[in-house]
């Protein structure tokens, strides 16, 4: 596999997440983070602030694994994520001020693959239960269990994320999408 056959597969598979869980707010797109799964994105000053960086490790049928870098600050109403892979290339950058939200890509992105999907899961993944839920589109079920969080639509588990360690950006985070049978595992690197 050459170098931009590997680049291409790890921005598929960055993107992949993008395409599966997150909030709403007023006027805010709706993300679709799985088929036919529509959820509205979280304002940024709705979540707490951090930076953090973290190790992304994606687990595919099969075995297959691909790791890339990112880089996630929220503050002051804004939230930027930027993905590289683990050599320090830069991937993409996702920007989100209010409910516009803006992709810079650095290499070709699938037309398929929507990179909102990335935020849209970390604030499934760290903003407050009380947001996740408030902004949930119709059909969209939200479920915490201590430091469990399930994402359910038709009583079926379209995403579930596991956190481990102290309140955001917590030590560890696995998400998993049963019908893609795909793991994301998520450690945040300490300095």
């Amino acid at each position: 596999m050459n170098a931009m056959t590997r680049i291409r597969t790890l921005t598929l598979l960055l993107s992949l997440p993008l395409l599966l869980a997150g909030c709403r707010a007023p006027v805010y797109t709706e993300v679709y983070v799985a088929p036919g799964v529509p959820l509205r994105m979280c304002l940024p000053q709705e979540g707490p602030d951090l930076f953090v960086t973290q190790e992304v490790t994606f687990q595919f049928p099969g075995g297959r694994k691909e790791t890339a870098m990112a880089v996630i600050e929220n503050k002051g109403g804004i939230m930027s994520m930027v993905a590289s892979t683990p050599m320090g290339q830069t991937l993409f950058i996702i920007r989100m001020r209010g409910s516009a939200v803006t992709v810079d890509t650095r290499i070709p992105i699938p037309g398929d693959l929507d990179p909102r999907v990335l935020p849209a899961l970390v604030q499934f993944a760290l903003w407050p239960a009380e947001a996740v839920n408030r902004n949930l589109a119709p059909g969209v079920r939200f479920e915490q269990d201590g430091s469990r969080r399930i994402l359910l639509r038709n009583d079926k588990v379209v995403w579930s994320v596991t956190r481990e360690g102290a309140a955001p950006p917590f030590k560890g985070l696995v998400l998993e999408n049963p019908a893609l049978g795909m793991t994301v595992r998520i450690r945040t690197v300490e300095d």
